[in-house]
C-alpha cells in the first residue's frame, strides 16, 4: 500500500474511534429508561441508583402542610393496585396531579421509593382529554360543509 492509503485509512480510523467512543460515553450519561410500574417492582434491586421515568396511576397523595413536600403511591392501575411504588417528590405539581390521575414520574430509585427530580412528574387526567362524542348536528371534518 502507498503511504497515503496508509495514511487515510488511519485518520478515518482513529475519527471512527473517536466518535464511537464519544456516542458510547454520552449515552451512558443520558440513558433513561420508561417502565411500568410492575416491571420495576419485580426486580426493583437491578433498578436502584439507575435514572428511570416510571409511567402509572397516583395513589394516596399527601402533601406536608405549608411545603411543597409530597409523598404517594404510584400504583400499576387505578382499580387493582397489585404493584405499588413509593414516591417522594419536593416542587411545583402540575394542575392535573392528584388521586387516580395518570403520571409519569422521572427519578432515581433507592430501594423501593422513587425519588422524583425537580420538574420530574408529568400528570394528566383522562376525561379532560378523552374526544368528546359527536352529537347531531356537529360539523364533520373533511367534508368540507357545515353538517348538512
Amino acid at each position: 500500500m502507498p503511504d497515503k492509503a496508509v495514511k487515510i485509512l488511519l485518520t478515518t480510523s482513529i475519527l471512527f474511534a473517536a466518535f464511537v467512543g464519544l456516542l458510547w460515553a454520552s449515552m451512558q450519561e443520558g440513558t433513561q429508561y420508561y417502565l411500568e410500574v410492575e416491571e420495576v417492582m419485580a426486580d426493583p434491586a437491578s433498578w436502584d441508583g439507575k435514572p428511570l421515568q416510571v409511567h402509572g396511576y397516583a395513589a394516596n397523595v399527601m402533601r406536608r402542610p405549608k411545603t411543597l413536600d409530597y409523598r404517594f403511591e404510584i400504583a400499576d392501575s387505578v382499580e387493582g393496585r397489585t404493584h405499588v411504588l413509593n414516591a417522594v417528590y419536593s416542587g411545583i405539581v402540575p394542575d392535573t396531579f392528584d388521586n387516580h390521575a395518570e403520571v409519569v414520574a422521572t427519578g432515581r430509585l433507592d430501594g423501593d421509593t422513587l425519588y422524583i427530580d425537580a420538574d420530574g412528574i408529568m400528570a394528566k387526567c383522562p376525561s379532560k382529554y378523552e374526544e368528546r362524542p359527536a352529537v347531531a348536528g356537529d360539523y364533520v371534518s373533511g367534508t368540507g360543509s357545515a353538517g348538512n
